[in-house]
């Protein structure tokens, strides 16, 4: 069972944000782009600061998982920092999972926020502390963008990460950005937008429970483990992944998170944007893994690995409605509600 809801005080300009690399090493590989996103971060008036692991280069991680996880630790430990925010995902973060100090973790509520392989974070610590972390923009891809961020992805960060009421409906974005992050930076330029294509609806109605944003590799990571999730009865927010990805993966991974029984009765399904030139494949194998449902579900939400980034609240009250998606619950507290 899920422990209680745990509420993170809400984000507010001038507090300091810990910038962590958790799995993959994108600031070494990276590090004008790395650069970039902490200068953008200050620019929107936050503090940051690093950790040993965060610039560090050990093979396909930035560390060992007990030198990453103790980064993460020490983050949330420290009362001075309001925020963690992860640099870029990757497939790793698991090996964190057994070296948390979950103690600690549940005594200082802090927002946390990334996508992709962070999902494993997300979901193990909900289902062992109850905290409300935030499936949103990372430091490289999204922070990072030339010149400045998309303000969809900065505007949404800033209102969802200081909500200490309901947010209300996740707004459309009026554009989509799909060129790869190598070329603009190329070029010296931000990346290109196009006009959004609409959100579509597979099956209508609507339906009510709790967010649960994933990567749809990553949460199989949880699968089997002690950190298994239990996503019954909630509206599932599926991220496809890029970098090669393809529609057969998604079917084997549904097959396999439906097994084990982690989103076998959902309220709602939602395939958030896909990064690929095949959609309607993907698009396909949700209808044909959804086809005995009785739930809603809708299709091209704002999302995932496509620009700009909404910022998803895990584990807070959400409605599905048409295409309508509304987070109906606060997702921090105040200050002075905050525990001590």
């Amino acid at each position: 069972m899920t422990p209680r809801r745990l509420l993170a005080p809400a984000l507010r300009p001038g507090d300091t944000i810990a910038v962590l690399t958790l799995s993959s090493p994108g600031p070494a590989q990276y590090p004008e782009v790395y650069a970039r996103g902490i200068r953008n971060l200050k620019a929107l008036g936050y503090w940051t600061v690093t950790a040993p692991t965060t610039l560090g280069c050990s093979g396909w991680t930035s560390g060992t998982p007990e030198q990453r996880a103790a980064d993460l630790n020490a983050a949330f430990a420290d009362p001075g920092i309001r925020g963690i925010v992860t640099t870029i995902g990757g497939n790793h973060t698991a090996q964190l999972l057994p070296h948390l100090d979950l103690d600690t973790i549940a005594a200082n509520p802090t927002v946390l926020c990334g996508y992709s392989d962070t999902t494993v974070l997300h979901h193990a610590l909900r289902q062992t502390t109850g905290l409300v972390t935030f499936y949103g923009p990372a430091l490289i891809p999204q922070w990072g963008e030339h010149h400045q961020p998309f303000p969809y992805t900065a505007g949404h960060f800033r209102t969802v990460t200081s909500a200490t009421t309901a947010p209300g409906p996740v707004p459309p974005s009026r554009y989509v950005v799909h060129e790869d992050h190598a070329t603009a930076q190329a070029a010296q330029r931000p990346r290109l937008a196009r006009p959004a294509p609409p959100r579509r609806v597979l099956r209508p109605g609507q339906a009510r429970g709790p967010l649960a944003p994933f990567c749809l590799p990553s949460l199989r990571h949880l699968a089997g483990t002690p950190w298994q999730p239990d996503l019954t009865g909630h509206v599932l927010l599926i991220d496809v992944p890029d970098g090669g990805y393809r529609p057969e993966d998604a079917d084997a991974d549904l097959t396999h998170l439906h097994q084990t029984g982690i989103t076998a009765d959902p309220a709602a399904v939602v395939l958030l944007r896909t990064p690929h030139h095949d959609a309607d494949a993907f698009e396909d194998v949700l209808a044909h893994h959804t086809r005995t449902g009785h739930y809603p579900v809708i299709t091209g939400m704002d999302g995932g690995h496509v620009d700009p980034l909404p910022t998803y609240p895990v584990g807070v009250a959400a409605t599905v409605a048409g295409t309508r998606l509304s987070i109906d619950e606060a997702p921090t507290t105040s200050r002075k509600e905050a525990p001590s």
